[in-house]
């Protein structure tokens, strides 16, 4: 097994560096969990959300619930100990960088790579995995590649020292600066935060917004600038793309199977990447490794078995999410919502089970929900 990354270790990755109970689940079973507690990444206490009119509600975390803590720490750190655990059980190449795929007829065996010298070079494979991220070349060489405006985002953040007001929450903030989409801060420690907005592209086309300057909005609004009034930027603003998964595309072929942002995998509603991400992973590993174990080939229908499987796990989460995405853009439903569960312990916990748990998500869009949270 060959793992090929064109940067060397450790590496930024632009993201929220918010790590939840998907991303855990996988994490636990690879033993890591341990590993980010031992490091001392900030564990995150409570959800805290907040609607346009300046409503919130709060929902507490637990290791003894469904709706367990979880982590925000820079991806930099976070990689480089996933790729640590890589290494030691593959063998890796680092600043090698693939520029093509290597076909037999219709069947991907192998990439083209360009080293750290600039000599290029061929490596064969009985499958290749596209863990390459939103532009892929794995799924631009086989076709698998689109972006759809309405189903994908554009975010951009900055870390900032000096932040006030941080109790280990990650918060979201329905604002109306930045509506239709959410400002986030996610603490990385007592006064350190990771600090963003993220807006779907067809709304950002639509409003014609740069979000740099809507994230600085976000900031001086009355209900932050206090927090933010001896905050120091480290490093700068940066953005990235986030192909979401509400644009179920092909992410598996004749000899290729894509996982992660590359098969476009980003839960609609939240903008996290990482959980999905690593459960696609997981699940390619199973259906490969158990390929290779028994006939010692990968086949296209052992490939497509990882598409199918990978579906039949999330598909109906995504389509929550999805439904809750569209929910999400409607400011008065929104005031209503977090305006009831401000005084509503009923609510509150309704709303934190349904971030923890995919049945319980689905009330999100049912009626009937909606007439209890009336009368609550």
């Amino acid at each position: 097994m060959l793992l090929m990354d064109k940067a060397s270790f450790p590496k930024d990755k632009v993201c929220g560096d918010a790590i939840g109970g998907k991303a855990l689940s996988v994490l636990s079973e690879l033993g890591l969990v341990e590993k980010l507690r031992d490091t001392g990444f900030a564990r995150s206490s409570g959800l805290v959300f907040s609607s346009p009119n300046g409503s919130s509600m709060e929902v507490t975390l637990s290791d003894e619930s469904e709706m367990v803590r979880g982590f925000v720490c820079k991806r930099r750190e976070f990689d480089s100990i996933l790729f640590s655990l890589a290494k030691s059980r593959c063998e890796s190449l680092e600043g090698t960088e693939a520029i093509g795929l290597v076909f037999d007829r219709t069947r991907v065996v192998g990439v083209r790579a360009k080293g750290k010298e600039g000599e290029e070079k061929e490596f064969h494979a009985k499958v290749v995995v596209g863990a390459d991220g939103a532009s892929s070349l794995v799924a631009r060489k086989t076709g698998c590649l689109r972006l759809d405006p309405a189903h994908s985002c554009t975010a951009v953040r900055a870390y900032y020292k000096g932040v006030g007001g941080l109790l280990g929450n990650v918060e979201i903030h329905f604002l109306p600066e930045c509506m239709p989409g959410y400002f986030w801060i996610f603490p990385l420690s007592k006064t350190e935060a990771n600090v963003g907005v993220g807006m779907l592209n067809c709304d950002i086309a639509r409003a014609r917004v740069g979000l740099a300057d809507v994230m600085l909005k976000c900031m001086e609004n009355p209900r932050f600038a206090n927090r933010f009034k001896d905050a120091k930027i480290e490093g700068k603003v940066e953005g990235w793309t986030l192909p979401l998964a509400s644009a179920k595309r092909r992410c598996a072929g004749n000899g290729f199977v894509l996982v992660g942002d590359a098969a476009s995998l980003i839960d609609p509603f939240s903008g996290e990447g990482i959980g999905n991400g690593m459960k696609s992973g997981k699940i390619a590993a199973d259906v490969l490794g158990a390929a290779l174990a028994g006939s010692g080939n990968v086949t296209e229908e052992d490939c497509l078995r990882y598409e199918k499987t990978l579906w039949k796990e999330i598909g109906a989460d995504v389509g929550t999410s999805h439904m809750m995405q569209k929910l999400g853009k409607n400011r008065l439903l929104l005031d209503l919502v977090i305006g009831k569960a401000q005084k509503s312990k009923w609510l509150q916990n309704e709303l934190g089970a349904m971030i923890a748990n995919r049945e319980a998500k689905r009330k999100a869009i049912d009626p009937l929900f909606y007439l209890r949270v009336l009368l609550a």
